[in-house]
């Protein structure tokens, strides 16, 4: 993001945030469509997709804004995959405890690099993010 900064400006880090937030989630949005969800839960999703976006948008940091989308993928993911081998409710519990514990490791990880700060907030901005995704998937 520094280098980003540097070279393109706040104003550039924005509109590359933007990018990088609503070319996916119309993707997204567009496969999503395609594959035909129920009509009372499509609203809902859209909601959901929205209401995490703007969400993601209001963090202070650009690199956490990124981690909400990384998370949110990686809880759509999670889900999908255990729901193939677990009941539903189980398969989101896992999903929920997989994310938390991928956003620790991720600040422990940071804690002990010279460069890089652990801070709790940082997992519980992970760990919403693992959530937000695991809730479109079950919408879908």
């Amino acid at each position: 993001m520094g280098f980003i900064q540097t070279h393109f400006g706040k104003g550039g880090v924005t509109i590359l945030l933007g990018l990088v937030m609503i070319i996916p989630s119309l993707l997204f949005l567009i496969f999503v469509m395609k594959k035909r969800i129920h009509a009372i839960k499509t609203p809902a999703f859209i909601l959901v997709l929205i209401t995490g976006l703007i969400l993601a948008w209001q963090v202070r940091f650009p690199a956490e804004k990124i981690h909400v989308l990384e998370f949110g993928i990686l809880g759509w993911l999670a889900t999908r995959d255990l729901i193939k081998v677990n009941r539903k409710k189980i398969a989101i519990i896992l999903a929920c405890l997989f994310c938390a514990a991928v956003g620790i490791l991720d600040e422990a990880f940071q804690a002990v690099l010279p460069y890089r700060v652990y801070e709790v907030r940082d997992i519980a901005i992970n760990c919403a993010g693992g959530v937000w995704g695991i809730i479109l998937y079950v919408l879908t």
